[in-house]
């Protein structure tokens, strides 16, 4: 790790010395220098020298410099960058994770689709809380998440980041930081922007429209509102992107090899076990053991899509076909672009999505404002779900299918003949995907209203007031199309001819079954031919459903603050806050009759149903120790402290939990140009109502086995909730300083911070994934042994990844900030925005010990992601009268795939090893784009822009390593390719 500090310093320092030294020989600017509105971690507004409320505060006073770390970014990114949506400018910046996003769906099929949701720290998106104008904003999701697609980015002003626990201030889920989105209120005029993409490859086209406007109505009134629709059309499947058809994934040892590793990251790695149109795995005897593949008759036969028989093509890729395939997978061999584990899962969900805002503010008296608050978004998104597939389906030998394959001349494939000549196999095993009868389908609707009535006013010159009352609905609407049903499928494909009627029928409603409950249960069976592609549209309906799921939130917040001066001291102020809030949040949800029995195959519904209430009051003060003595410009402290109260009521089940959260800080500036800060704060986050009162889904994941020597599987993975969640506990540190050098000349124009952070979370919540509770318990942890099950031959067909408090959270590491303008003269002026979060640690502990993601910069489904070890984010303006060119590069170092493998040049590398790995590593990637913005009208008050730009100006391919959409991590390195966009912005 130290290497990697040392790396990231050093390309920090080598960027900004390249910089000063191309512009230091410029000639100065006669005018006086601007600040950078987006002023690095300085708590100090830059809009207004009123009084301010900081994020991460509650007290109000000019000139306040926080203790806890804020960074700004500006609208003015969002124009540089192009960027369409809050959300994607936020997941720029290297502090945070783009966890939940459309390319970034992975296998979660049915969830929430299409959602900017933020993620600081890496710590989960349930982990930051988002605000906007520092006050709650309703819940999108299930899991209490905002989802900044339905906050118009055409009305802000800015967004403030508090990277640090912020619990005492604003309550639960602030435990990695507080986003704050702040609305311009005061807007006057009118401002209209049209804007389109497309990438190299032609997809993903992108589409925004903007609207916003304010003006004063009389003398006391003020109305402002905004609007603004987006469209994009998304990405297909793996396939199609050139580097993601290589197929590059995990192929495990196959049993009884010892030359090569236990897990082989490979390309042209394709399924073993299934195909579209099927393959006979292996025949049974009557107790159903498996015939050795070298005396198997059958094994090895596959179908053409009119049911002729042929040789199935195995793999061999490495040598061999021992060596080549295994239980799940094999390297080489037939199936290309065919594999059913993937390819109903795109690249990136198509979405569309519609913002609206309005506020009327109305001056009541010179001393009293009263607000009022409404907003609409909706949001739709588009995504795949995998199609069925079974790998060992039952064929009996009476199976009346079989009888109607075509005849081959080779009697090697003429299944009847060999089933005749061999009476003791009593049935076989079929590998198929059923991608004859179709994908899945996910058109997911969410629909968000909320409306805020405020009022704020001072008593006197030292002491203000201001309450509110939130009320907010979401709506969410999910349909599954073509979702399949698990026992129907086994039913339809359980087909004997009657020795009554003599036609095909379903076994369990033939003259053979004689069993009421089972007859009844089998009403409406159609036979279903296994055998190619000869499904007839009557059995795709009785195999198939549309499932859905619907869910509506409310909530309601009523909250009221005081703040002001209590007492003046030799230094200033005394200032003091407190307040209390009360939060009502309800979720209730329905889904079809198969989702609720656990009946599909895959992307299911869910039954969830709960409330919680909160009840919470707080104090903060601010104490100043010194100001304007030598060395000691300002010495002060910062104290804040909130008890919290928990209502907890689910269908069958109700509790109650209080928390007590708080912080305390510093802030010393020995002289103008220097600021040194730091907390340490006590912060919460309650289980959310999902995680508390949720239902039990059911789904399939990848796993290697480690404890029968790395064979892969695919066992169901059941996922729930745990109504006896507590609170997470984490005990937060930062220690940070801040440069702002004063006066003219190079180093007046330089503006940098450095803030160390230290976050520990104890008894963390969530869903641990399938892979990595298998191998805990392989390494000794034995509180998870107890969620995997195993049938009598030791094989894994069952893991519960239900929400736990078993985890220990730590993060450490750094956040680097520096900021420079370099006028030009006549030339112009040239801007520089330099980001880096340096990740020392990320680890997740548990009785077998912890685990470091720090590094980790590879995505395997089923397993904790990591973060890189550093990122760097760098934005170089120039900028000279009507013409603007900005140069944006994001550099990700080369980190490591999988926490969990060794590779060769990894200390304690072994072939033999059930962790062992050929490769275990993952290259760095730069990604560099370009914006270029041409004022072409200014005249009065009326302008117009023309822009265009070029993202991922080098068509920069993600490191081929496996990942949740089939090869490339989606939540570091971005799939789409180059692409471009323009657009058109007018104001007056």
């Amino acid at each position: 790790m130290a290497k990697s500090v040392t790396r990231a310093a050093l390309m920090l320092g080598s960027a900004y010395a390249a910089f000063v030294g191309s512009t230091t020989l410029a000639q100065e600017a006669s005018q006086e220098d601007k600040s950078v509105v987006t002023a690095p971690a300085d708590a100090e507004s830059p809009v207004t020298p009123a009084d301010i409320v900081v994020t991460g505060s509650r007290i109000a006073r000019s000139g306040f410099s926080a203790p806890t770390p804020v960074s700004v970014v500006g609208a003015d990114r969002l124009e540089q960058r192009g960027v369409t949506n809050i959300g994607d400018a936020l997941n720029e910046l290297p502090s945070f994770r783009a966890t939940t996003g459309p390319a970034s769906q992975g296998l979660s099929e049915t969830g929430y689709i299409g959602g900017r949701i933020l993620d600081l720290r890496g710590l989960g998106p349930v982990r930051t809380l988002t605000l906007v104008d520092g006050k709650r904003f309703v819940p999108a999701t299930l899991q209490g998440t905002v989802d900044t697609n339905l906050i118009p980015s055409v009305l802000l002003e800015r967004a403030e980041v508090v990277t640090g626990g912020a619990s005492a201030a604003y309550g639960s889920d602030a435990v990695a930081g507080v986003v704050n989105l702040i609305i311009n209120g005061r807007l006057e005029g009118f401002k209209a922007s049209a804007q389109s993409g497309i990438t190299d490859r032609g997809d993903d086209r992108q589409t925004l429209l903007s609207l916003a406007g304010g003006a004063k109505i009389g003398n006391n009134l003020h109305l402002i509102a905004g609007m603004e629709y987006e469209k994009s059309t998304g990405i297909g499947n793996c396939y199609e992107r050139e580097w993601c058809a290589t197929e590059t994934l995990n192929f495990g040892r196959p049993p009884g090899i010892t030359n090569i590793p236990a897990n082989n990251i490979l390309s042209g790695v394709r399924p073993s076990t299934i195909s579209r149109r099927g393959v006979i795995n292996s025949s049974r005897n009557a107790a159903g053991t498996a015939f050795s593949s070298a005396t198997d008759p059958l094994r090895g036969i596959t179908f053409n899509p009119d049911g002729s028989a042929r040789f199935f093509q195995y793999g061999t890729g490495l040598g061999s076909v021992a060596n080549s395939v295994n239980s799940l997978y094999m390297v080489g061999g037939e199936g290309e672009g065919e594999n059913g584990y993937f390819d109903a899962l795109p690249l990136k969900s198509p979405t569309e999505r519609v913002a609206a805002y309005a506020r009327l503010t109305w001056d009541i008296s010179p001393n009293i404002t009263a607000a009022l608050d409404v907003s609409y978004g909706r949001l739709r998104a588009r995504h795949g779900v995998r199609e069925y597939k079974d790998a060992e389906t039952v064929i009996r030998r009476d199976n009346a299918f079989i009888d109607l394959l075509l005849q081959s001349p080779d009697p090697r494939l003429n299944i009847r003949s060999i089933l005749n000549a061999n009476p003791n196999i009593a049935s076989f095993r079929l590998g198929r995907t059923y991608n004859d009868i179709g994908v899945g389908r996910t058109l997911a609707r969410n629909e968000t209203f909320r409306t805020v009535a405020s009022i704020k006013g001072k008593i006197s010159d030292g002491w203000s007031w201001d309450a509110y009352y939130e009320f907010g609905r979401n709506n969410f609407h999910s349909t599954v199309y073509n979702a399949s049903i698990t026992s129907n499928y086994n039913r339809a494909i359980d087909a004997v001819r009657d020795p009554v009627s003599g036609q095909i029928v379903c076994r369990a409603l033939s003259s053979l079954n004689t069993d009421p409950a089972s007859r009844a249960a089998a009403a409406g069976c159609v036979p279903l031919n296994p055998f190619g592609n000869l499904t007839t549209p009557a059995a795709q309906a009785y195999v198939s459903t549309n499932a859905f799921q619907k869910n509506r939130t409310t909530e309601h917040v009523i909250v009221g603050n005081l703040n002001g001066t209590l007492i003046d001291l030799w230094a200033g102020p005394l200032s003091v806050a407190f307040g209390g809030e009360f939060r009502s949040d309800k979720i209730t949800g329905d889904t079809d009759f198969y989702s609720r029995n656990l009946l599909l195959f895959q992307g299911g519904g869910s039954l969830v149903q709960g409330k919680v209430e909160v009840t919470e009051g707080y104090v903060e003060a601010e104490l100043p120790l010194a100001h304007d003595i030598t060395l000691l410009r300002e010495l002060s402290l910062n104290g804040a402290v909130r008890r919290t109260h928990y209502n907890r009521q689910g269908a069958n089940n109700q509790s109650t939990v209080n928390a007590t959260t708080w912080k305390v800080g510093a802030v010393w500036e020995p002289v103008e140009w220097l600021r040194l800060r730091g907390t340490r704060s006590r912060d919460i986050r309650a289980p959310n109502i999902a995680e508390l009162f949720g239902p039990t889904t059911q789904s399939f994941g990848i796993i290697n086995d480690r404890q029968n020597g790395g064979a892969q599987i695919q066992p169901r993975v059941l996922s729930g909730s745990n109504p006896n969640l507590v609170p997470e506990v984490a005990n937060t540190w930062t220690v940070g300083v801040v440069l702002q050098p004063r006066g003219g000349g190079l180093l007046g124009r330089l503006r940098a911070s450095v803030d160390y952070y230290d976050i520990q979370i104890d008894d963390a919540i969530g869903n641990i994934g399938g892979q990595t509770i298998v191998d805990r318990c392989f390494q000794g942890a034995t509180e998870f042994c107890n969620l995997v099950t195993r049938d009598a031959s030791g094989i894994l067909t069952r893991i519960v990844d239900t929400q736990q408090n078993v985890n220990k959270l730590i993060t450490r590491g750094l956040d680097v900030e520096l900021t420079y303008r370099q006028p030009l003269g006549d030339m112009g002026n040239v801007d520089l925005r330099l980001l880096a979060t340096i990740t020392n640690n990320l680890i997740t502990r548990d009785s077998a010990g912890s685990t470091d993601r720090a590094g980790q910069t590879g995505l395997r489904g089923g397993t904790v992601p990591g973060v890189p070890d550093y990122i760097l984010d760098g934005l170089l303006t120039w900028s000279r009268e009507a013409l603007s060119m900005s140069a944006h590069a994001r550099y990700i170092p080369s980190g490591f795939y999988n926490s969990s493998f060794i590779g060769p040049d990894q200390e304690g590398y072994n072939v033999a090893a059930t962790n062992s790995s050929n490769i275990n590593s993952v290259p760095d990637a730069i990604y560099v784009d370009l914006m270029t913005q041409i004022e072409f009208l200014k005249d009065g008050g009326r302008n117009g822009t023309f822009f265009f730009g070029i993202d991922n100006l080098f068509d920069k391919d993600p490191p081929l390593v496996p990942g949740a959409n089939g090869v490339g991590n989606n939540l570091l390195f971005s799939p789409v390719g180059r692409a471009y966009k323009a657009g058109i912005r007018f104001g007056f």
